[in-house]
């Protein structure tokens, strides 16, 4: 069974062996469409492969359902295989080409038909066959046999090249260097005009250039020809691999041994024997070289002698040299066998060790001296009382003492905000904190004991039953928060969302009632607002509480909702407001939510109300309960979000819009290009985007981190320095939304000092030069851009 073994029948390789091991492709739940399509497309692939030549049993099957099928590397093409330091992956969508079993009756594929002249009684004309350009030169096709090719390449050929065999079936040609006891080159040419090139014994790849130019089939000038380019040196003999010649010498495979199919990235050695004098043993010139080596060079007039293909294999074993030479000299680790390691790994492993033994030490004498100098002498009666309690011979003394020692010294232990208490220990701390709170702040602050905060302990002390709707409980838990309050602390914001639920029923076992279905708080306003009797609820409506002078918040309601309209929002809200302001005693003076058609439309409905601008929008309502006012604001991070959602959509994602701005396209597609081209780079101009941002999912759209940074004035500075005119509405764009997103973003007293960042300072006058910069550019930038499309040419929509 396959398992932890290569699934390919017949292939032997297993999880001991040297050779890595790559799962099955399967899409997993955070991949775009993109990724999981090339995973499925591979995953059918392997299947085919594996089931090609295997029997699809039960077991088979098990392990395909749990991905647990392998294969490897021997069976994928090298440039598909990504090295890390200590592991190797695939590259995403890759499937097994290499090494494959084939079956007994597969059908091999027809050998292509020789080329045969046939003679007529006329001889064709060639005058009007066109010269075939090949490589910048110009080579005429001639109808000529191999009859007539033999005395031609007779009468031409020359010293010091050797003719060595001429029947009717071949001819072959020798080029000989007086220091070797092979020819350098022999050329062989059949009766079908195919020729081959062999350089000391080993033959020319069928893809290399000298091949393409003749189209395999040469004439008696193309013979020629050849000969000569090759005796004039236009094509140098590869150098092979040279660095590393031990390494290479243990890596190097033998191309007579059939035991083991020869991978693209083995090192071949090829074994020149050299001249045999009289006074000289027998020598070779051993040469390292590539599987794929093309083993002729074009002439350069500078670099090494080196073919493309042994070229990245030097690269790729110099730097796994490197790696290894890199780890050779590092420590070994504590459980790392010394049997093992290197003298160079020993060498460091000691020196390591004694730098930590010299660092301990001089901790050790640092705590001497501070113990010296600070220590306090104390009696014998008082010593052995301490030496007893620290030995554990009265912690029996009362139930609870032992196991009160031995939490405290597992918390003492544990890591700050890692800490778990006990019950036993959260019960002694309601104890305390009942009797006496300010003994239990001084008690906790002391660092005697480590007992949980006082917020753990009003998650135990204020605990009641929730429930849907303004409960009792949670108004009287919000009244005595607000108990403390004085002045401008009584100042809150009322921020209204929704969010989308599971539409299921929950049975509660405590009261016996199915939860679920839409509960706006009042069975009277529930059935008004309602058409069928009992519809089942996809969306929960929170009313927060948020202090704008404190750091209060609270959710003072909730409810079950469907599509919420602006006449359900309406009562909700009023409601909240005034148990807000009546019974907590808290001056509601705002209300933010989302920019949703509901939320908007229930703003409009307060139009006879509150103020109004001249172009009809409702910013503000008179407070129904005190003689105040009620500010409406729009939250900025979700329209920060809408706004690149609108974006990346537009000639990108679901393409359902195309933004335009006096002649100039608004386009996410100019955004995502960007991101590709600076990833080929090391050094990024937008380091903090990935592809999170660029492939968009349903998690990552709520994210407001995501779109902040998309919006940024960083990516419209790199829009503007590509020099592309067509960018620059997205790059003005993405600086106007940057711009606004820090003038509504003010959080901090000192945070535009750290970031220096003028934009994101407190305001401290009602004619700050942001609040006339958002008036009178950033709404004209709005104004004007919505008048170029109404006054745009043809039918579009706005």
């Amino acid at each position: 069974m396959p398992g932890a073994n290569c699934a390919l029948y017949g292939c032997g390789t297993s999880r001991r062996s040297n050779l890595s091991l790559f799962k099955i492709p399967f899409p997993a739940r955070d991949d775009g469409d993109e990724t999981v399509k090339l995973k499925s497309d591979a995953r059918k692939e392997w299947l085919r492969v594996i089931l090609r030549t295997r029997e699809n049993t039960p077991g088979l099957k098990k392990r395909i359902n749990e991905n647990n099928i392998f294969l490897c590397e021997l069976h994928f093409k090298p440039e598909l295989i990504y090295q890390h330091a200590k592991r190797k992956t695939l590259e995403t969508g890759a499937v097994p080409t290499q090494n494959l079993p084939s079956k007994s009756h597969d059908s091999k594929p027809s050998s292509r038909r020789s080329l045969v002249r046939e003679i007529s009684g006329e001889t064709p004309s060639t005058s009007a066959l066109p010269p075939v350009d090949i490589e910048g030169k110009s080579v005429n096709v001639v109808n000529e046999s191999f009859e007539e090719l033999v005395p031609r390449v007779k009468e031409s050929i020359a010293l010091p090249w050797v003719m060595k065999k001429c029947n009717d079936l071949e001819i072959r040609m020798e080029l000989w260097d007086n220091n070797y006891s092979l020819p350098k080159f022999v050329l062989h040419v059949d009766k079908c005009l195919q020729f081959s090139l062999h350089i000391f014994n080993w033959l020319l790849p069928d893809e290399h250039s000298i091949y393409t130019a003749h189209r395999r089939r040469i004439t008696s000038a193309g013979v020629v020809e050849l000969l000569q380019s090759l005796q004039d040196d236009d094509f140098l003999i590869c150098e092979g691999l040279h660095q590393h010649a031990e390494y290479l010498t243990t890596i190097a495979k033998d191309p007579d041994d059939q035991s083991h199919p020869l991978h693209p990235s083995d090192v071949v050695r090829h074994s020149i024997p050299k001249s045999v004098e009289m006074d000289t043993n027998f020598g070779v010139l051993a040469v390292f070289r590539c599987v794929t080596c093309q083993v002729l060079v074009r002439r350069q007039d500078q670099g090494d002698v080196i073919c493309e293909p042994c070229k990245q294999l030097q690269r790729k074993i110099v730097a796994q040299q490197n790696r290894s030479a890199r780890q050779s000299s590092a420590p070994a680790k504590d459980k790392a066998p010394l049997t093992r390691c290197s003298a160079d790994k020993l060498r460091a492993t000691v020196v390591e060790s004694r730098v930590k033994c010299s660092l301990l030490e001089a901790k050790v004498k640092s705590l001497q001296v501070q113990i010296k100098k600070d220590s306090i002498t104390v009696s014998e009666t008082l010593e052995k009382d301490v030496l007893t309690n620290m030995g554990g011979h009265n912690l029996e003394s009362t139930p609870h003492m032992k196991f009160f020692w031995e939490q405290q010294v597992r918390l003492r232990q544990a890591n700050k905000f890692g800490r778990r208490f006990h019950p036993q220990v959260i019960r002694f701390a309601l104890s305390i904190h009942c009797k006496s709170a300010s003994a239990y702040r001084e008690l906790r602050d002391s660092g005697a004991l480590i007992l949980p905060s006082e917020r753990v302990l009003r998650d135990y002390r204020n605990y009641f039953k929730p429930g849907a709707g303004i409960t009792k409980e949670n108004v009287e838990e919000l009244k005595e928060k607000a108990s403390k309050f004085s002045g401008i602390h009584k100042y809150v914001a009322v921020i209204m969302d929704e969010m989308k639920i599971q539409e299921n029923l929950v049975f509660d076992k405590t009261s016996g009632e199915l939860i679920g279905f839409i509960d706006l708080g009042d069975p009277l306003t529930t059935f008004a607002n309602t058409d069928e009797e009992t519809p089942i609820a996809s969306h929960a409506l929170a009313f927060l509480v948020r202090g704008l002078c404190t750091n209060l918040k609270h959710v003072v309601a909730y409810y079950f909702t469907g599509n919420v309209t602006s006449f359900q929002l309406l009562p909700l809200f009023w409601k909240v407001v005034g148990v807000l302001e009546t019974t907590v005693k808290l001056w509601v003076i705002a209300a933010v939510n989302d920019g949703a058609s509901p939320n908007r439309k229930f703003f409009a409905l307060h139009a006879k109300l509150g103020g109004t601008l001249p172009c009809g929008l409702v910013y503000k309502t008179p407070n129904l309960f005190v003689l105040t006012r009620i500010y409406f604001f729009a939250d900025v991070p979700h329209l920060i979000k809408t706004t690149r959602n609108c974006l990346y959509n537009s000639g990108y994602g679901s393409r359902s819009r195309y933004m335009w701005n006096n002649g100039q396209y608004l386009l996410f597609r100019h955004i995502a290009d960007m991101f590709h081209n600076d990833q080929e780079y090391a050094l990024h101009r937008l380091p903090k985007l990935t592809l999170d941002h660029i492939l968009l999912t349903g998690y990552s759209k709520m994210k407001v981190k995501l779109a902040v940074q998309v919006l940024s004035r960083t990516v419209s500075t790199c829009l503007l320095e590509s020099d592309d005119p067509s960018v620059v509405g997205t790059a003005m764009f993405c600086q106007m939304v940057n711009d606004f997103f820090d003038c509504s973003n003010v959080r901090s007293l000192k945070e535009h000092q750290l970031k220096r960042n003028d934009r994101i300072k407190p305001y401290e006058s009602p004619d700050d030069e942001r609040l006339v910069w958002m008036k009178n550019t950033f709404l004209k930038y709005l104004e004007d851009w919505k008048e170029s499309v109404a006054t745009r040419k043809g039918s579009y929509t706005t």
